[in-house]
């Protein structure tokens, strides 16, 4: 059961990753053995790239890797970029986290959890607003999606 802190997830080329708000705001994190840490903060400072003469991706905060994506295919890059609003370096089309999926799932959950969304809407956060937009609906955490790729079959 996902925690009352966690406001979307979704999984991609086997890996499951997750929306979850902190002290101070949303970060997005993969969950696995090997991972340890917050993970990343979601909004404008990041970006997904491969470093020159890598094979890998990772998602980055101003050139530094914070969630390193081994095994993906362009394909599941695309797919992450899109459910979070991540930019992938180096293309024309900028994402935005406030057009994604999991920022829709921010909202609802804003709207569910309003004290909490306070209380860790003190600091400064990459995803400025997060915590004071304009709520249509509510609804539940996104229920677990996995999203297959030709990568991932």
């Amino acid at each position: 059961m996902p925690d009352r802190h966690e406001f979307y997830r979704v999984e991609i080329c086997g890996r499951l990753f997750t929306g979850t708000v902190y002290a101070d705001g949303p970060y997005l994190k993969m969950l696995e053995n090997r991972t340890f840490g917050q993970g990343a903060p979601l909004g404008s400072a990041l970006v997904i790239s491969r470093s020159a003469g890598r094979r890998w991706y990772a998602i980055c905060k101003h050139d530094h890797p914070l969630i390193v994506l081994p095994l993906f295919s362009d394909e599941d890059v695309e797919v992450l970029a899109r459910e979070f609003g991540i930019p992938i370096a180096g293309r024309l089309r900028k994402l935005s986290f406030a057009e994604s999926p999991a920022w829709s799932a921010l909202k609802r959950w804003v709207k569910r959890h309003p004290e909490i969304a306070r209380a860790c809407s003190r600091t400064d956060s990459s995803a400025p607003g997060w915590h004071d937009v304009d709520f249509g609906h509510t609804g539940n955490v996104a229920r677990l999606r996995t999203i297959r790729t030709s990568h991932s079959r």
